[in-house]
């Protein structure tokens, strides 16, 4: 049953996220991310999207991406490590003001292609405070139906190559691979809607 407080776009996303399987139930994946979608009164859905610290070692280092991480094999479920890296990284919490819409396909990110990350979306029934924590920079809410026309080709480095990559230019903030990725599943089936 559905929170109260959802907007009916939010409902619809619902719906149309339930008539899609993109991922199995007990398919093993290392690592989850949570697109969090807040209807913005007179602007549309927004999701967060959050810049990662510059830490040394971490390949994920000063990224955009979404909020998640990894988990703890065979001690929690990926619905938990979800509910604890959402927590633990923006200072929502999930079972308080989201609602669990769906999943995505499970993917890859280009610099750990071994790893699977399964991407889950929630509808968010108030928009939270964020509070970020050591692992985040920082944090910033996105309109969905703008970030089509911030597509553009981007110059980043992979493993010390330089290589042109598909993305979004935010801000001047580059989002590129896994979250690029993510974020190009969701927007057609937001679209695809029914107007009601």
């Amino acid at each position: 049953m559905s929170k109260p407080g959802l907007s009916s776009a939010l409902l619809q996303a619902k719906e149309e996220l339930g008539s899609i399987h993109r991922s199995r139930d007990g398919e093993r994946v290392e690592a989850v991310v949570a697109i969090l979608l807040w209807d913005e009164p007179g602007r549309g859905l927004q999701t967060l999207l959050v810049q990662r610290a510059e830490r040394e070692g971490d390949p994920w280092s000063g990224q955009i991406g979404l909020p998640g991480g990894r988990i703890k094999q065979d001690v929690e479920s990926p619905r938990v490590a979800l509910h604890r890296e959402v927590e633990e990284e923006v200072g929502i919490k999930l079972e308080e003001v989201g609602v669990e819409l769906g999943r995505l396909s499970v993917g890859h990110p280009m610099r750990r292609i071994e790893m699977r990350v399964q991407p889950w979306v929630f509808g968010l029934s108030v928009k939270p405070k964020v509070s970020i924590g050591s692992e985040i920079a920082s944090s910033f809410w996105v309109n969905l139906t703008e970030l089509p026309s911030m597509m553009k080709m981007s110059e980043v480095t992979i493993r010390n190559e330089p290589r042109s990559v598909e993305s979004f230019v935010v801000e001047g903030k580059i989002v590129w691979g896994f979250t690029y990725r993510v974020l190009t599943e969701l927007i057609p089936i937001l679209k695809s809607r029914p107007k009601r």
